[in-house]
């Protein structure tokens, strides 16, 4: 009997693994498929997603506040930004927030200061979090340190008083009252990611939105996470602040649309896909960018935002196949398109 219910159960799950086998080969033999000519654009009617965009006009988002530009994340970046908005054509203000030790909200990509500034140098240890160091500590450092601009380094070694206050980190109040004050007619938009992780990205989402309520900032901020508890819990306690895909959602939308699958029966609550093309896909192994991967997302009333891209071909091909919105170091090199 016991050898009976063996060969039963591992027949059934035997049975599983084929099937899934079976699916996973079109599936990834397709990935990098480009069938675009193939396919009109689709334009949902009845769309009713403020971030999907009129086809040939595209969201332009400054990564990290224009980090090709300006040390990425600083106020300095930030304040180029507003000043060159009229050039560049950008709509999107798009940085990075963790908590200090402190229970300070910054602006900073990396887990660590440690490839960013000279923070290695000043505290003679290596992985310095940003967790570890209070705001007053980490506003010692310079966070120009490493950016490069035309294979120069222009802020290197600048220490102590001769770090200017613009290259050193900045609190997001001060960033969002920059903003606010100086666009007060064609104000920018903000797309806001939560890099802190564990008990800390939940108080740093805590903080984020009463920033979000102080500037009165609703309906021009989204926020996002690569982490589904903290999607969850973004989700459950501020339901009014839209969001992107976290990481499980993304992968399971690329596995829908590949297939074709409904997409209704998964449920889902965010607003846009942040997703990756071309060379920051797997060099080019994941086609994001089609017009049939885009027409399945406008059809489902979900917005495509595309990261980083600073290559001009790879601009416009996306732009031709409906992309919502490009986040690019330069936007300055999508003007054309705003």
């Amino acid at each position: 009997m016991k050898i009976f219910t063996f060969l039963r159960n591992f027949i059934f799950e035997f049975f599983h693994i084929v099937i899934a086998f079976v699916l996973l080969i079109p599936f990834v033999a397709t990935l990098s498929e480009d069938n675009s000519s193939d396919w009109e654009i689709y334009v949902n009617e009845s769309g009713t997603n403020p971030y999907i965009t009129e086809y040939g006009q595209v969201d332009i988002a400054a990564h990290r506040g224009g980090g090709g530009n300006a040390p990425q994340n600083t106020m300095m970046a930030i304040e180029m930004l507003v000043k060159e908005k009229e050039n560049t054509g950008a709509d999107i203000a798009e940085f990075d927030v963790q908590l200090t030790k402190d229970g300070k909200l910054v602006l900073i990509h990396d887990l660590t200061y440690d490839n960013l500034s000279d923070a290695t140098e000043f505290f003679g240890r290596e992985n310095i979090s940003v967790n570890s160091l209070t705001y007053e500590q980490a506003r010692q450092l310079n966070m120009g340190e490493r950016f490069k601009l035309n294979g120069e380094k222009p802020y290197k070694g600048l220490r102590g008083d001769a770090i200017p206050d613009n290259l050193r980190i900045p609190l997001c109040d001060d960033v969002m009252k920059y903003i606010e004050e100086n666009c007060t007619e064609d104000k920018f938009n903000y797309l806001i990611e939560v890099k802190a992780i564990g008990t800390d990205s939940r108080k740093a989402t805590d903080e984020l939105y009463k920033l979000i309520e102080k500037y009165n900032l609703k309906g021009r901020v989204m926020w996002s996470t690569f982490d589904p508890f903290l999607s969850g819990y973004m989700e459950k306690n501020y339901p009014e602040i839209p969001r992107s895909a976290n990481a499980l959602e993304a992968v399971q939308f690329i596995f829908y649309a590949r297939m074709d699958w409904n997409f209704d029966i998964t449920g889902a609550t965010y607003e846009a896909l942040q997703v990756p093309y071309g060379s920051s896909a797997l060099n080019g192994f994941i086609n994001t960018g089609t017009r049939e991967f885009l027409n399945y997302a406008h059809k489902n009333n979900i917005a495509v935002q595309y990261w980083t891209i600073n290559d001009e071909s790879e601009i416009s091909y996306l732009v031709n196949n409906g992309a919502d919105c490009i986040i690019t170091d330069f936007p300055e090199r999508i003007s054309q398109y705003s």
